[in-house]
């Protein structure tokens, strides 16, 4: 017996290791209990290990390894709600620049929810393990796969400079 499940399609182009801006469909999923739909973040973040994408104008179905897709990029005209939910927990948005695996970059401003006031991105980005996270550009709303990720560097600096020089005479008077 097969179990249906209502579907949606939203159009995504994904990147992988292996292929390079494959245009398709994803699936998520309808549930009008929850009153709620499924997020693409939610559906890329699933313990599923294949990602089924419609693709071609015949809309033949793809399975995509998730451990091997570099990142997703959403659709010109999907709308935020379909890509992830913000709701009503604290969340930051912080700049910075991308570097992947493969030497590609991305600038732009990763989106992590707060699971406390002074959550650093670093402190995000080690809970995220094989998970995706958003990241937003001028040219679009980016998922990516942390397992990509080579490197990331922030806008801001961290504080207290890291050069080697002498130290300052009012700082040795003091």
């Amino acid at each position: 017996m097969d179990h249906y499940i209502p579907k949606r399609r939203v159009p995504v182009t994904l990147w992988s290791d292996s292929v390079q801006a494959v245009q398709g469909q994803l699936f998520l999923d309808l549930d009008a209990t929850r009153k709620r739909h499924q997020t693409i973040l939610e559906r890329l973040n699933e313990s599923t290990v294949f990602l089924p994408l419609a693709v071609g104008e015949e809309g033949r179905t793809c399975l995509f390894n998730k451990s091997a897709v570099v990142r997703v990029t959403v659709g010109r005209h999907v709308i935020q709600s379909d890509v992830y939910a913000r709701g009503f927990q604290p969340w930051r948005e912080e700049e910075a620049d991308v570097q992947f695996s493969d030497g590609t970059s991305l600038s732009g401003k990763i989106w992590m929810p707060l699971e406390r006031e002074s959550q650093r991105l670093s402190d995000f980005m080690n809970r995220q393990g094989a998970g995706f996270f958003v990241l937003t550009t001028q040219t679009g709303l980016h998922l990516v796969h942390a397992t990509a990720v080579a490197r990331i560097t922030l806008s801001e600096s961290s504080g207290a400079p890291l050069g080697g020089g002498e130290p300052r005479q009012d700082a040795i008077a003091s």
